[in-house]
Parts: C-alpha cells; sequence; structure tokens
C-alpha cells in the first residue's frame, strides 16, 4: 500500500509540472522581431516538457540595462536576458554575466568554431565568453529602385561611394522650385541616441572613434572633422530632411517620400512587407575605406542561478543560436545567421532565392567592425550624438562640437 501511495504521488507531481525548470527570459525585439522571438521561444517550450521559458519584451537595449541594473539589485532579475553586444562589459565587469567558458568546454555539441569568427569576438571580455551571438546587424543602405528608374539611375548599381552618394541624392530630390522644401529627399542619413549611424563615416574616411586601448576619445581628429562636415552639407544642402526624428524619416522613406539610407540590416523583412515600391540593400558606400558597422544582441546567462536552472538556460540558449533557427530567425528579420553551417547551408541558397535583399549584409561581414564597448558607453554615446545634432541644427561648428564633446567622454574613459 504505501508502494502504490508513493507511486501516486509521484503521478501527481508530474502531472503538477512540479520539477520542471521555469526560466525568465528579458528581451529588446518589439515590433516585427516579436512574433519571430515568440515563434521561437513557443517551439522551443513545445520541445523541452521538463523547461518552459517566458519571454518578456522590455523596451529598447537601453531600457534593458537600465531595468537589469535595477532588477539585479532587488534579485528579481531575469535568468536569460537578450544584451546589445555593446552593453556585455557592463554587466561582466561586476559579476552579473555567466562565464559561459565552462558550459562550453563541456559540451561537444556546440563549437565556438563555428561562430562566425567577427560575431564571436563580440561576445568576448577579457578573453572570456560572456554569451552567445544571437541578432547580429550590419547597416547597410537601403534604397528606392523604383525612384532610381524615375531619376534615370540604374536600380541594380546603388552609389558606391561618397561621390555617388552625394550625386544620386541630388538627382533623386526632388523640388518645385528652386527654394521650395523638397516633395522629395533623395537621402535619409539621421544619427540617433545610439549613434550607430555616424560611426561608420568616421571609420571610411580614415578616422577612429576611440584609441586602441579604448582609453582616449579621437573622433576630432582631422578625419573625424572632415566626416562631421561632409554630413552636415547632406543637410544644408538640402538632400536630407533636416528636420525629422529618425523614426519620422524612416516612415517617409517607406512612405516613398525618401529615396536612400543607411538601415539596419535586421529590418530587412519588414521593409519587404510594408513598402509598395521595389527595396535595394546594399553594402554602404565607402570613403577612402570600406567599412560598416556590426551591431544588434546576444543572449547571456545571469551569474548567480542554481545548477538547475544554469543548465536550462544553456539549453535554451544553445537551441536558439542553432543551425536551423539562426537561419529561421535571419529570413523572418534580416538579422544574419551566426553559425559558419549556416552560411553555407543549402538553406540559406534558398532564403536568397526567395528575398535577394537578404544576401547583401552576408556580403558586408568581411568589412564590417563591432561597435567600441566599455562600461560608460551609453553616456559616452549620449555626448556624442549631442554633438553631431548640435551641428546638424546649425548651432555649433564641427571642430568645437567634437573638441567640446572629447573633453567629456575622456572623463568617462578615466
Amino acid at each position: 500500500m504505501k508502494r502504490i501511495t508513493t507511486v501516486l504521488l509521484l503521478l501527481i507531481l508530474a502531472v503538477a509540472g512540479l520539477g520542471s525548470v521555469t526560466l525568465t527570459f528579458w528581451h529588446s525585439m518589439s515590433d516585427y522581431q516579436k512574433p519571430i522571438i515568440d515563434k521561437l521561444v513557443a517551439d522551443f517550450n513545445k520541445a523541452h516538457k521538463d523547461i518552459t521559458v517566458r519571454a518578456i519584451f522590455q523596451g529598447s537595449y537601453d531600457d534593458t540595462v537600465t531595468k537589469l541594473k535595477t532588477a539585479l539589485l532587488t534579485g528579481k532579475g531575469p535568468d536569460v536576458a537578450q544584451v546589445n553586444i555593446e552593453h556585455i562589459q557592463i554587466f561582466s565587469k561586476d559579476g552579473s554575466l555567466q562565464d559561459l567558458t565552462d558550459l562550453i568546454g563541456g559540451d561537444p555539441s556546440l563549437s565556438p568554431e563555428d561562430f562566425v569568427d567577427s560575431f564571436w569576438q563580440t561576445i568576448i571580455r577579457d578573453g572570456k565568453p560572456y554569451a552567445l551571438p544571437f541578432n547580429i546587424s550590419a547597416l547597410m543602405l537601403f534604397y528606392n529602385k523604383d525612384h532610381f528608374r524615375a531619376a534615370g539611375l540604374d536600380p541594380d548599381r546603388p552609389p558606391q561611394n561618397w561621390e555617388e552618394l552625394e550625386e544620386y541624392a541630388r538627382k533623386l530630390t526632388i523640388r518645385k522650385s528652386g527654394d521650395s522644401r523638397p516633395s522629395q529627399y533623395g537621402l535619409l542619413w539621421g544619427v540617433d541616441a545610439m549613434f550607430y549611424q555616424f560611426e561608420p563615416l568616421v571609420w571610411q574616411n580614415g578616422g577612429e572613434i576611440f584609441n586602441e586601448q579604448m582609453t582616449e576619445c579621437i573622433i576630432n581628429s582631422p578625419e573625424g572633422i572632415e566626416a562631421l562636415e561632409t554630413w552636415r552639407r547632406w543637410f544644408s544642402e538640402g538632400l536630407s530632411p533636416v528636420d525629422l526624428t529618425i523614426d519620422e524619416g524612416i516612415q517617409s522613406f517607406t512612405m516613398g517620400r525618401i529615396s536612400m539610407g543607411p538601415m539596419t540590416s535586421g529590418g530587412i523583412r519588414y521593409a519587404l512587407e510594408n513598402i509598395p515600391w521595389s527595396l535595394g540593400v546594399a553594402p554602404l558606400p565607402e570613403g577612402r575605406q570600406k567599412t560598416t558597422t556590426l551591431g544588434g544582441g546576444s543572449l547571456a546567462i545571469m551569474a548567480g542561478l542554481s545548477e538547475e536552472k544554469r543548465q536550462a538556460a544553456w539549453t535554451f540558449i544553445k537551441w536558439m543560436v542553432s543551425e536551423k533557427n539562426t537561419l529561421f530567425w535571419y529570413e523572418g528579420t534580416g538579422y544574419m545567421p551566426v553559425l559558419k553551417s549556416a552560411m553555407s547551408s543549402l538553406e540559406i541558397q534558398l532564403i536568397w532565392q526567395r528575398f535577394p535583399q537578404l544576401k547583401a549584409p552576408i556580403d558586408s561581414i568581411e568589412f564590417a567592425r563591432p561597435r567600441p564597448v566599455h562600461t560608460n558607453i551609453i553616456e559616452i554615446r549620449n555626448i556624442l550624438y549631442n554633438a553631431v545634432e548640435q551641428v546638424r541644427k546649425g548651432v555649433a561648428e564641427p571642430k568645437s562640437a567634437f573638441d567640446n564633446a572629447v573633453a567629456k567622454v575622456n572623463e568617462l574613459l578615466e
């Protein structure tokens, strides 16, 4: 009788789900990306009866940093978090993220060598992996092929360099009279608080934003100032709208009022599904050098979890970046596959047949650069963003704006 009672108790516990692991997963994927990530999480839960993942949207990457800092102080943080590759250092330095070295070393099913080399480097801090690359993007040139045709430009030959970018933008800008506001702008090259869109202009012009040790900001070099002067000219000449926010500009681009501009590859599928015209995607036009910016996020396990939760979290993030799932994520968004095996697969060839615009980011990997990282990177970005905004609005000159910004940034780098 006692044996029967024990068996019944075990059955009741199993039915009740006791003994299974529930993980809280914080992420920053909104709008068009959220259904894709929700589908991945639902598929994981279906395939892993002993693990349940609750995916919770937390706002932007910067919002997630703020919420994570607060939650960690109260002990109510997530088990797994999507962390912007710029922000990993904020949490690896204070011990909030799990060092994945032992988990990777003890799991032959995942090989660091299979990750795209430049992607893998984005999650290494002090020689240790603190996350797995997940949603890695490149800054690309999006352009309206219909506008190109109407302006007599080859829709299959986007601008290759800064000179052609300006030449095309002039041809694409439409005014009813010489001094009127354009009904169609040739270019949108706004910069948001992430400073994402300005970084490659400095690099392409042969400059650097920081020294190699990240101990000094050097964006006020002649190359950096020249890049800012060039960018300002695009607004002062009326090629790019000076009075639109990034979001307003992207909306105008979607509506066919702007012809081209730099945008994240993670938005390719959204653009294809929401624009009524033919989209072209190409590498950024080059300056003295050919380069673009790698951005995006990673999947990190928070430190201090029980061994049961730690293993469950490892199972989850490893599953999310598997060959099948990284390709599903790529096709659904435009964030690039993180595995070399996915890059060389038959499936990716089929994806390119269905959506040829998705191939351009892959072609950009060889000359793409990861973004600078520092524990104070959010504050640093805000300072640099405010500097270029002052120039765009005509309240500061490029040299003085960058000189003042450098002095403030260097205090944060000490």
